[in-house]
């Protein structure tokens, strides 16, 4: 799937009120010891469904009274 692909799905996630942590890249199954894919191609595959889901919620309102539905990043990409 290309990053242009997981970014919308990252984006559809958000207008459907799911958070970060529903990322499916967090999922065993999708991770790299499941997958035997890199960790640095899972790394962008999770990447790239975030910054969809951030573009979408970016232009949001937290509702009145509220705080908005998402959980920001704990760690930074490390320089590589």
């Amino acid at each position: 799937m290309q990053r242009d692909d997981i970014q919308k799905l990252g984006a559809q996630a958000a207008r459907d009120g799911l958070t970060l942590w529903d990322c499916p890249y967090y999922r065993a199954a999708a991770m790299p010891a499941h997958t035997g894919e890199t960790i640095a191609a899972w790394r962008d595959k999770v990447e790239a469904w975030e910054a969809g889901w951030m573009t979408q919620t970016k232009t949001w309102k937290p509702p009145p009274g509220g705080v908005p539905r998402y959980v920001p990043r704990a760690v930074a990409r490390r320089a590589q």
